[in-house]
């Protein structure tokens, strides 16, 4: 990833479910953080019901700072 990075290519990560795709995306995120020295902002979509869990893995491995948005009435926005 940090190769595709330093070479303006996109990256997919679509392996089965506990492979490490969030690690390796967070590693990524903190790599840059740390020896690019670029801060961010870095914005993750994912499915609501894994998002308390990115933010708990972002809190516990990286010393970045992580905030979870989530609008409830989203779907009233939407419309």
């Amino acid at each position: 990833m940090i190769r595709a990075w330093h070479e303006h290519r996109n990256v997919v990560l679509a392996d089965e479910m506990g492979l490490g795709k969030t690690i390796m995306t967070l590693s990524l995120f903190d790599h840059l953080n740390k020896v690019h020295k670029l801060r961010g902002p870095f914005l993750i979509l994912a499915p609501l019901t894994t998002l308390e869990h990115w933010k708990r893995i972002a809190d516990d491995w990286t010393n970045m700072n992580s905030v979870l948005y989530y609008d409830p009435a989203s779907s009233e926005g939407r419309e």
